[in-house]
């Protein structure tokens, strides 16, 4: 796994990966793009090697920096989950150097009900003595996966988180709220969800709703992991976005 993958040469995108997983989650997409760009993959707080960090702002703050040591100023943002909320925080802080923005099955926030809060939380505290690789041996579909490429890509990643860091950074998604952003979001902006997970859908088609110049997709026989499921849609969306034609 590495930290960061920079590759390619052109106007930069940036790609962010979900909670417990890491930057090899983006391996389609990097092969497909880093030919006319430059495709920069981080490593988010959290995992791996890189030190965690208390909630999805410090995560966006995290990844400007590492941009800004790389010299740049410019480029899109594409997250999935987790990354997806980071992506928005960053298109919210910083417009002025976010020129697209892309978010995969994910939401401005997870639930505004206070007992399935008090319950994910509940849960959460399980998940922290649960060792990640007995995670992997759940059935890919529970993990998000429908495709076999998906499931064989969590069963390597997730082994390779902690359980007490795979509980923080699920926290850090629950505690963020993001939608006070979106509004002031003005970049051109794509919204996509797996047609296999519902639960994203009404969160993240009321996001798109909400945001001037953006689109909502639904990736045809997708899930959690969509990229990986649907790489080529993903691939093709994208392109258009970047393009000027979302």
């Amino acid at each position: 796994m590495s930290d960061v993958v920079d590759q390619g040469e052109g106007r930069v995108l940036v790609f962010l990966h979900g909670a417990g997983v890491d930057t090899a989650m983006w391996a389609p997409q990097a092969a497909a793009f880093s030919s006319r760009y430059r495709v920069i993959v981080p490593l988010l707080p959290g995992h791996g090697n890189s030190p965690a960090v208390d909630s999805v702002e410090e995560m966006a703050k995290h990844v400007r920096a590492l941009l800004k040591a790389r010299g740049v100023s410019r480029y899109a943002v594409i997250g999935l989950s987790l990354g997806g909320m980071v992506a928005l925080e960053m298109a919210a802080r910083w417009p002025e150097e976010v020129t697209h923005l892309a978010m995969i099955e994910a939401v401005p926030n997870v639930t505004d009900n206070r007992l399935a809060l008090a319950v994910t939380h509940t849960m959460l505290g399980l998940l922290r003595v649960v060792p990640p690789k007995l995670l992997a041996k759940l059935p890919a579909r529970h993990l998000g996966a429908e495709s076999p490429a998906a499931a064989q890509y969590l069963r390597q990643a997730l082994p390779c988180m902690t359980a007490r860091n795979n509980c923080r950074v699920l926290r850090i998604a629950l505690a963020y709220d993001g939608r006070p952003h979106l509004p002031m979001i003005s970049m051109p902006t794509l919204v996509m969800v797996g047609e296999k997970n519902k639960a994203t859908h009404a969160r993240a088609r009321a996001m798109a709703q909400q945001i001037e110049h953006s689109r909502f997709i639904i990736v045809p026989g997708a899930g959690h992991i969509a990229n990986l499921d649907k790489p080529q849609l993903i691939n093709d969306a994208l392109q258009h976005l970047l393009a000027g034609e979302g």
